[in-house]
């Protein structure tokens, strides 16, 4: 089996690649698998929706920033390292809305070639395994 990162080194590259308020969504590494890996985004004021008649659930922009992280974060895990990589197309489908409270990404790869990589990741609330949200994505490494 290829040397894989754990998930201390998966974190740590939250911090050194991703953008600040990426970093504030508090992404943790919770499993690591053979295909892919298990995170939760803890339930914070910054990940809700305020307003309207559907405050006080958790936003769809923080669903889409989630998937996009755990993508490469799982990527990376699989590789052994980062590989410098672009979202080429994402795709999320929303079935249910997710209350306030934490949040919980199963991220699997499931292509990961010399130049694309495909992941779909389940997002659903901790405690249940009603998937709420799915998003598919896809990424070109920039560099081998």
């Amino acid at each position: 089996m290829k040397n894989r990162l754990d998930s201390a080194a998966l974190e740590a590259l939250i911090v050194e690649i991703c953008a600040p308020w990426v970093q504030e969504l508090g992404i943790k590494v919770l499993d690591l698998g053979e295909n892919g890996a298990r995170f939760v985004m803890p339930a914070t004021e910054k990940i809700l929706r305020h307003r309207g008649p559907n405050g006080g659930l958790v936003s769809g922009q923080a669903l889409m920033a989630g998937s996009d992280t755990v993508s490469f974060l799982a990527l990376s895990y699989l590789n052994g390292r980062f590989r410098n990589c672009v979202t080429v197309d994402m795709a999320t489908n929303f079935m249910r809305p997710l209350p306030e409270g934490n949040v919980i990404f199963d991220a699997k790869v499931l292509s990961n070639g010399k130049r694309l990589a495909t992941t779909r990741i389940d997002i659903m609330a901790e405690g249940s395994e009603k998937v709420a949200t799915t998003s598919t994505g896809v990424f070109a490494y920039i560099e081998e």
